[in-house]
């Protein structure tokens, strides 16, 4: 599911139609393309630590219910709405409504892994022992502060669509950085 949404992330970045094939041509093309580059390899790089997390969150349950089949597939569903979101924003990089629409699907995206991490680390019994509380809700509260950011990018593109651009190009890092650094013993 993932490695199909991350495909269809790409299908917007068009080859450019060259009417002169000079080195300039192909230039100024690529700086044309610049914009849909960027929002493709923001959207990839948020979608693969989606994926992964969503891998690791369901490598720690031992069972699965129908609730959860419906909380992943709500999760699913906004997940699918990225790539619409990124060539939107790949076409109109500074417009505020655009962007705001893009942080606003994100942070769904997050608010839907808050509904089911919920479910999952406190409401059910699908969620491996080993696990212990205080790392459950350390993963819930990095959920709930990915949706905060993306809310707040979400409004900040009304006033500041550049900070609200690099706010949503950082976000992702939460999640890696932290794992990045962790000692594995």
């Amino acid at each position: 599911m993932f490695a199909i949404v991350i495909t269809l992330l790409i299908l917007e970045v068009h080859v450019p139609t060259l009417s002169d094939r000079s080195i300039q041509a192909v230039l100024a093309a690529l700086v044309g393309l610049a914009p849909k580059l960027i929002s493709f390899s923001v959207s990839f790089f948020t979608i693969a630590v989606i994926w992964v997390n969503h891998h690791r969150f369901f490598e720690s349950i031992t069972h699965s219910d129908w609730k959860l089949l419906w909380y992943n597939s709500f999760f699913l569903f906004w997940v699918t709405v990225v790539p619409f979101t990124t060539a939107f924003i790949g076409s109109y990089p500074t417009q505020p409504l655009v962007v705001a629409l893009y942080s606003f699907t994100l942070s769904l995206v997050g608010l839907s892994s808050v509904w089911m991490g919920r479910y999952v680390f406190f409401r059910s019994d699908l969620f491996s022992p080993s696990i212990s509380m205080v790392e459950r809700r350390r993963s819930w509260t990095r959920y709930w502060l990915s949706v905060l950011l993306y809310v707040g990018a979400a409004a900040l593109a009304f006033v500041a669509v550049y900070a609200s651009l690099v706010i949503l190009a950082l976000v992702p890092f939460i999640y890696v950085v932290p794992s990045l650094l962790r000692r594995e013993d």
